[in-house]
């Protein structure tokens, strides 16, 4: 009941509290000329808009009173005023909330309720799409992350992926301690002791402990964004958009909040350099040069991953037994080909059982 208690809490005072709500700056992403460096730069802001922030309702105490008294009257209040907020300046915003989605950045942060990801950046709902867990872990074996990695890059299009840690981060910290934090948690924190092994000669040179667990979250949240380089996902886009547009997207950004001043740093986070060559090429299954050489039609869009190995697969790497003929794209074109006709030929006998269908009827009605 506590634990449900707390929860309700957060929820609530996530939606009650509009105050520092006043952050509305509309992002322009500035992209590269073509054959200049391609290390992420961070997103400039301009075209200010000003929303006018709500009043607070009713602060944690009196919530936790009114979920034992069980009356919300003030908790509906919270809500009637933040609608009447959002709406004074923009009558037509939640109507525009329900045709859609289009963000053109993807948040993944901590779970932490003092990093309120679109309050940082100045953006409006409707602008980050946001996953947030404990100490912003990128794990291949998440299927919430990957499900949310997939959609926003395939589906809605993001063209930024940021990974935000901050400082005081408890999941962190957790990590640094040698205690035994129990299934699940216990499991979780293991990924960032992970991350201490890989950078402990530079962590063993730090004495002070304050800025031993500060550089920590730092690596923590580059390796983090390294991860979400490694997906296959995002690789073929970025591929995708290399080879048609002179740059690749969705950028990743790594980035650390400071609770203490809500400043947010970009730890200028760069796929090129984050590993040395031999090892990112374990990693790496879109190729830009294969692409160049196998993939002519510039005219086509952009597309979702086919499930079957007859589609196209878009610059996905040949299989070397199959990459030396061509032999391998020419089935591709001629069952692509096929599909087409087939569907043609579908599309064809239901016109013409609904022609047979319609002429059916009508002869009932002449009574023929």
């Amino acid at each position: 009941n506590n634990m449900l208690m707390r929860t309700v809490l957060l929820l609530a005072l996530s939606c009650a509290s509009a105050s520092a709500f006043s952050v509305g700056m509309q992002p322009s992403l500035m992209r590269p000329a073509l054959g200049s460096s391609l290390a992420p730069q961070l997103p400039s802001f301009s075209a200010r808009r000003s929303v006018q922030s709500a009043p607070r309702m009713v602060t944690g105490e009196e919530f936790a009173r009114m979920l034992q008294n069980k009356n919300l009257e003030k908790y509906y209040a919270a809500n009637k005023e933040f609608i009447s907020t959002m709406t004074k300046t923009d009558k037509d915003f939640f109507s525009r909330m329900a045709t859609g989605q289009a963000p053109k950045f993807l948040w993944i942060g901590c779970s932490d309720a003092r990093i309120p990801a679109n309050e940082l950046v100045g953006l409006l709902p409707g602008e980050l799409f946001v996953h947030r867990n404990v100490a912003n872990q990128v794990v291949n074996t998440d299927n919430s992350l990957m499900a949310i990695l997939q959609f926003s890059i395939e589906y809605l299009g993001v063209q930024n992926i940021i990974v935000a840690g901050h400082y005081g981060c408890g999941g962190v910290k957790a990590s640094m301690s040698q205690n035994d934090h129990h299934a699940p948690l216990e499991n979780w924190v293991r990924q960032i002791r992970d991350v201490q092994r890989i950078h402990k000669a530079e962590l063993d040179k730090i004495s002070d402990p304050v800025k031993k667990e500060r550089r920590l979250i730092e690596l923590n949240t580059l390796e983090q964004a390294c991860n979400v380089y490694k997906e296959a996902v995002v690789q073929r886009k970025r591929c995708y958009t290399q080879v048609r547009d002179g740059s690749p997207s969705p950028r990743i950004f790594a980035m650390v909040v400071d609770p203490a001043s809500g400043e947010l740093s970009n730890l200028n986070f760069d796929p090129d350099t984050a590993m040395n060559g031999k090892l990112r090429q374990l990693y790496e299954v879109y190729d830009v040069e294969d692409a160049k050489k196998s993939y002519n039609d510039v005219q086509e869009p952009y597309r979702v991953r086919p499930s079957s190995w007859r589609k196209r697969r878009m610059y996905n790497r040949t299989p070397v037994s199959l990459s030396s003929k061509g032999e391998d794209s020419k089935l591709a074109n001629l069952f692509d080909r096929l599909d087409r006709e087939v569907d043609a030929r579908k599309r064809a006998a239901a016109a013409l059982d609904d022609a047979m269908a319609q002429l059916k009827e009508l002869k009932k009605d002449l009574k023929l």
